[in-house]
């Protein structure tokens, strides 16, 4: 999980309030002085219940249980070899670009991938553990561990009951009253919960599932971001994710419905219903630019994750996200 704070928070992130997940739907700026602040609306649990909204100061911390976060893998080798070696993950685009594997003429770059993480924390009760002897379960393309606090990483059930064993003889060992008179320390009383040495909230002694997804594709140096050359944050890690389709929010609205600025919009590409479509995402840049001068259609003015204007028929686009504003997060005012 990462912290971060409400001033850079964006729609669509999930955040860890309590116990409970829930998932931003839009924030708001004000720059009032000499108060600023930010308003966030958060999406309602269940249908019937409307979505809270609260008013938090921009230093407002949160806590993020679902991060994403982008970087890139260079495959080369030299000349006069067949077997390509894999470079570590590279966050910025700036050092893939001077990377010196594309500098070197007796190097071979066989492909540069990009490589989407997601990283989601999920608070689970202790019931919802695998059992005695149980795995963890598997995950498709990715993997599965628990968390808890002081222990970072414990792979399967047994070994999270394991630790809270271990953390309850500590406190009965070592977190109890001294006996002066007789010079010794007493057995620690109560549960671990309630003791500030073993814990600082209740909630540090539940469970977390934390599953790590990650997602490759090939890519050249032309489709890496070009108005950003330090590592993405958050909401652009989030952003360029959405956009090349590893992930998908909820929600879809319908085509050509409600589409502004900022907007992330699909459209096909491709391809007939028997063999399947071929789609594409794009985020909308001008969403009243006029209509076709020969079919009088109207259009909306698209730029894909490499930055490039396109236009496309509006009525072929249909809106996947919100606008994510990460114009704050550059540098520009709000």
């Amino acid at each position: 999980m990462l912290n971060i704070e409400a001033d850079c928070l964006y729609a669509g992130a999930l955040v860890l309030d309590g116990r409970k997940m829930e998932t931003i739907s839009q924030v708001q700026r004000t720059v009032i002085s000499p108060h600023p602040a930010v308003s966030i609306s958060f999406q309602p649990t269940e249908p019937h219940i409307p979505g809270r909204h609260v008013m938090v100061e921009p230093d407002h911390q949160f806590l993020l249980a679902r991060v994403h976060s982008v970087a890139w893998r260079i495959h080369s080798r030299a000349r006069s070899s067949t077997a390509a070696q894999e470079s570590c993950p590279i966050g910025a685009p700036s050092a893939v670009r001077s990377h010196w594997a594309f500098r070197q003429d007796w190097v071979v770059v066989d492909r540069l991938t990009e490589e989407h993480t997601i990283i989601t924390s999920r608070p689970i009760s202790w019931e919802a553990l695998p059992g005695p002897g149980e795995s963890t379960p598997a995950l498709e393309g990715g993997s599965r561990y628990y968390k808890l606090h002081g222990h970072p990483i414990l792979a399967t059930g047994d070994a999270a009951r394991a630790a809270l064993d271990r953390i309850a003889e500590i406190h009965r060992r070592d977190h109890g009253p001294i006996d002066y008179d007789m010079a010794q320390r007493l057995p620690g009383e109560g549960n671990p919960e309630s003791c500030p040495r073993c814990t600082r909230s209740p909630n540090d002694l539940l469970p977390m599932e934390v599953t790590t997804e990650r997602t490759h594709c090939d890519v050249t140096l032309a489709d890496l971001p070009a108005d950003w050359d330090y590592e993405l944050n958050a909401a652009m890690a989030y952003e360029r994710q959405v956009l090349m389709g590893t992930y998908t929010p909820e929600g879809r609205g319908r085509p050509g419905w409600g589409i502004g600025n900022g907007d992330i919009v699909q459209f096909i590409t491709g391809g007939n219903r028997a063999n399947g479509y071929t789609r594409a995402r794009a985020r909308v840049v001008d969403s009243a630019p006029g209509n076709d001068r020969t079919t009088g259609i109207p259009q909306v003015t698209l730029a894909g994750p490499d930055g490039r204007p396109f236009s496309r028929a509006m009525s072929s686009c249909t809106r996947i996200h919100d606008p994510i504003n990460t114009r704050r997060l550059v540098g520009e005012s709000a």
